[in-house]
């Protein structure tokens, strides 16, 4: 990325021209040396984990006191989260804060925010070298109505009295992607054995079917028997 003497807008356009550089060289080794899909859709993965790395620094530049209140991680969820990218992937994710010592938790849940907010915005805004990708923060607790970070106790109370089937399915795959990779890897070992114990919910299994049928009901029925996604034996089954 260019010093800190650039626009912010220059800082924009190298992080695209920079990650799509990097994009067709992995596309140059999947195309042309036949690398594996394993290794292909991780290097995607980790290609996405420096981006949102880069991000963050430009959020904390845009905020500088916000830096300094605040412990931030962006968990990685879904493909993203486990490894799996593909070329045309959204990258789901949810934040973590943690006050830092001598900071009240408002006013760190309020400067998380904005580095949240800066960091999508480093990834979706257009530039004249285009976007890269969304961030989509909507699987988090409450979806688009919840805040957009939370602390790991606010976590905790939520997933142990509130959370929903699918949600515990949506951090099957959760990992720590950027920012501050310990209290990344605190949230994980936080949810990990909620997630597990998911199972033994009442209705588990009907809840997960009928998730499953609500899904296949939003597929028109002329696209069912071709949706690599949504339909039948597609992602969404695996």
């Amino acid at each position: 990325l260019p010093t800190a003497g650039g626009s912010g807008t220059d800082v924009l356009a190298a992080l695209r021209v920079a990650y799509r550089r990097r994009l067709l060289a992995i596309a140059a080794s999947d195309l042309a040396d036949g690398s594996p899909f394993v290794e292909v859709s991780a290097a995607l993965a980790e290609l996405a984990d420096a981006v949102l790395e880069a991000a963050l620094a430009i959020a904390r530049a845009e905020h500088p006191d916000a830096a300094d209140l605040v412990r931030l991680a962006v968990i990685a969820l879904g493909k993203c989260g486990g490894r799996e990218l593909n070329y045309i992937s959204d990258v789901d994710v949810v934040y973590v804060v943690e006050a830092r010592e001598g900071v009240d938790e408002t006013d760190a849940v309020r400067a998380g925010t904005r580095l949240a907010q800066s960091l999508m915005r480093a990834c979706n805004a257009p530039t004249p070298e285009g976007s890269i990708w969304e961030v989509d923060p909507n699987l988090r607790p409450e979806g688009k109505s919840g805040a957009l970070v939370r602390t790991l106790a606010s976590y905790d109370g939520y997933y142990r009295r509130w959370a929903s089937t699918w949600e515990f399915q949506a951090l099957l795959k959760a990992r720590p992607a950027a920012g501050d990779l310990d209290l990344g890897r605190a949230f994980v070992d936080l949810v990990t054995p909620l997630v597990w114990s998911a199972a033994d919910r009442p209705n588990f299994v009907e809840d997960v079917q009928a998730m499953r049928r609500r899904v296949e009901e939003n597929v028109p029925a002329k696209d069912a028997e071709r949706q690599l996604k949504l339909g039948a034996g597609g992602l969404r089954d695996v």
